[in-house]
């Protein structure tokens, strides 16, 4: 899947120059994806993000962000808790993922991921397994439930539960750390 895309992207190149993010860079050699001369420069996966904060009980745009927000603590959403986060950037097409929301749930006093995964229904089993590698699942279960309608996973992950969680984090880090999680997962996706 993720090997698909990238060799589509490194065929689109139309110079000598091609932005890859650190784990696309690191996939494509380990794969000999990349053809001899090309010159890879890092790819800042926020750089044409769209960031938005959103009231969680009537979903209304608060605020639309510039990526300076990104450096906010993560604590912002324990501090915000009637918001959540909604980052979009064309990097997550990579790991078939649209957009990630991010909120900080009080009921279970966890932060909480939310994405939609375009990945078919028959890799339910590699899915559920790479999750249940990363996740602390004697602490707290997150959901995935299959949308046959749209063709994706809808997946809900209680992000302290998940190893290498770091709550002192920025939002930055946070949003980088889940996709690195998510290219991991859709990386064992053949």
């Amino acid at each position: 899947m993720i090997t698909n895309k990238l060799t589509k992207k490194i065929e689109q190149t139309t110079d000598n120059e091609l932005a890859l993010t650190t784990e696309e860079k690191d996939f494509a050699e380990k794969n000999q994806l990349l053809p001899e001369g090309l010159n890879i420069v890092g790819q800042n996966l926020f750089s044409e993000a769209i960031i938005e904060r959103y009231n969680k009980e009537t979903d209304e745009l608060i605020s639309k962000e510039s990526i300076a927000f990104l450096q906010s603590p993560i604590s912002y959403f324990k501090e915000n808790i009637q918001e959540y986060t909604y980052l979009e950037t064309p990097i997550f097409d990579v790991v078939s993922v649209d957009a990630i929301a991010v909120e900080y749930d009080e009921v279970f006093e966890v932060y909480t991921a939310m994405f939609g995964l375009f990945i078919q229904k028959k890799y339910t089993a590699e899915i559920r397994a790479f999750l249940d590698e990363h996740y602390n699942s004697e602490k707290m279960q997150y959901s995935m439930m299959f949308a046959a309608n749209e063709g994706l996973w809808e997946i809900n992950l209680p992000i302290n539960y998940l190893n290498g969680f770091n709550d002192s984090s920025s939002i930055e880090e946070l949003y980088q750390f889940l996709y690195s999680l998510i290219f991991k997962l859709v990386a064992i996706i053949k």
